[in-house]
């Protein structure tokens, strides 16, 4: 999967203009503020429908305007012709924002997801590390949802289920009246997702956990082991024992109608994938507590590069690696060895300075960007 060009409109701070991308190496690079991680942010918002940044659409689209639009040609392996996709994002929230492939609109964000399939790097997702559950959960499902279109729709039933849950689980705290049959009905609901989910994640930690020994293997020399233990009451308590969705189904139901009372106390579900975590060890220590930051920098990493092989042994296909800013974060020989392992695949980096990609790489794109525009391009 390749993205051939991308053109902007009134998108951050870009007042219009389109970039050519070379099939291998790409360097953004340019003073801070003009405008290199918008474009990064452009793109990745066609492989998972909403900003890195964590900001809302609105915010997006540049002083003045009404409305941004973005298309990025994205070539796929064994295709003749590109795709094109289509992003019109509005500044009012009444605003309906419009999302196409060659021209065909989608109904959904969701059925946009998968159309181009992304893996983003910045200093900030060190956090899938050294942060909280839902950080690791977050990782989970961005990566699982550019491969399984089944996964987001599992993802809105849950979410869906869950808030009403909670709605009822207030009116009980209230001293309203709940019948039995509506506490079943939303246990019900939320069982039949949630295994899935589970199921899901925990088919994916097996992979990441083989891709990522591999990669920290070759980052460190092999010094430590590092393991990733997917942990959910979802999973049977014999950790050799056989997943099954029906034994999942049965445990969360009953979980959900058994404990309603202590649940009410604290006025939220207590169990279910919402709950779940992944954990990181360095030869059986907790990764957070007792790694380096380098440690902790070279296994959110390996992860990270993970998650692009196992989208190619998933759909036939390597993702495009967006690379932002982090280069500077590392050392040359961790430089050199991202720019060795993916070497083949189609890399757009930020920088301050051209000189950031280790090496000569051949075909390598270095384009300038000032005040929000392309001000030179050398290859």
């Amino acid at each position: 999967m390749i993205i051939q060009n991308a053109s902007f409109v009134d998108f951050r701070n870009i007042e219009s203009g389109t970039v050519e991308f070379s099939p291998t190496v790409n360097v953004l690079w340019g003073d801070n503020a003009q405008g290199k991680s918008n474009i990064l942010e452009g793109l990745y918002y066609f492989a998972r429908g909403r900003s890195f940044r964590g900001a809302h659409d609105r915010d997006m689209v540049r002083a003045g305007a009404d409305a941004a639009s973005v298309r990025v040609s994205v070539a796929r392996e064994g295709k003749k012709e590109p795709v094109t996709l289509d992003a019109t994002i509005p500044r009012s929230p009444t605003g309906k924002k419009r999302l196409s492939r060659n021209g065909a609109p989608f109904s959904s964000v969701s059925e946009m997801i998968g159309n181009l399939r992304a893996v983003l790097f910045c200093p900030a997702h060190i956090s899938v590390v050294t942060g909280g559950p839902a950080e690791r959960r977050s990782f989970l499902d961005v990566a699982i949802s550019q491969l399984d279109p089944g996964y987001i729709r599992d993802l809105y039933l849950y979410k869906t289920a869950l808030a009403n849950r909670a709605a009822l689980l207030k009116r009980y705290s209230a001293a309203s009246v709940v019948s039995p049959e509506e506490w079943d009905v939303w246990a019900e609901r939320l069982a039949n997702p949630a295994a899935r989910i589970a199921d899901a994640r925990r088919k994916y930690v097996g992979m990441l956990s083989r891709f990522v020994s591999s990669f920290f293997e070759g980052m460190t020399g092999g010094a430590e082991r590092p393991e990733l233990t997917y942990k959910s009451h979802l999973l049977p308590a014999d950790g050799d024992a056989p997943y099954s969705q029906e034994a999942a189904r049965d445990a969360l139901r009953e979980a959900l109608t058994s404990n309603i009372e202590r649940e009410a106390i604290v006025g939220s579900t207590l169990w279910g994938p919402h709950k779940d975590d992944l954990r990181l060890t360095l030869d059986g220590g907790d990764v957070r507590l007792f790694a380096s930051q380098g440690q902790q920098r070279s296994f959110a990493l390996a992860m990270k590069l993970s998650e692009g092989e196992i989208s190619r042994e998933v759909s036939g296909e390597y993702p495009v690696f967006l690379l932002d800013d982090v280069f500077s974060e590392l050392d040359a020989s961790r430089r050199r060895y991202i720019m060795d392992r993916l070497t083949g695949r189609q890399l757009i980096v930020t920088s301050c300075e051209p000189g950031v990609v280790p090496g000569g790489s051949e075909g390598a794109r270095f384009i300038r960007i000032k005040n929000g525009a392309v001000a030179e391009v050398e290859n």
